[in-house]
């Protein structure tokens, strides 16, 4: 975990730690927008978003995996302290990111994928 850090524009992006191989092998050049987010790395089934500000350094990973009769969808969400605010913040979204946010997400992924592949 990053510590907590004063001036914004000195925190580390996670792009920096990406491999020579990762650097080539990803569709999105490092750093193009994606919403609110940065990419940090887009391959063909997985992702890593980045958003560094004054509250949060926070990361969304996704990655589609295939099984033997489908395919699964995995998201993750990292949140490191930048003040001493971060885990309050954190605290007073909590219910909005868990009841709101991110369902509406699934519910786009989902739908995005059924307009692609159909509901099968």
């Amino acid at each position: 975990m990053l510590g907590s850090r004063a001036d914004a524009t000195t925190w580390e992006t996670f792009a920096t730690r990406r491999t020579t191989a990762d650097r080539s092998k990803s569709l999105a050049a490092v750093g193009t927008r994606d919403g609110l987010f940065r990419v940090v790395y887009r391959f063909e089934n997985e992702q890593l978003l980045e958003i560094i500000n004054r509250t949060a350094h926070a990361a969304a990973v996704s990655a589609l995996v295939e099984t033997p009769n489908t395919y699964r969808f995995y998201f993750g969400v990292y949140v490191s302290n930048v003040s001493h605010f971060t885990p309050i913040y954190m605290a007073l979204i909590d219910p909005f990111r868990k009841l709101i946010v991110y369902p509406s997400l699934l519910r786009s992924v989902r739908a995005s994928w059924n307009q692609a592949f159909g509901t099968g």
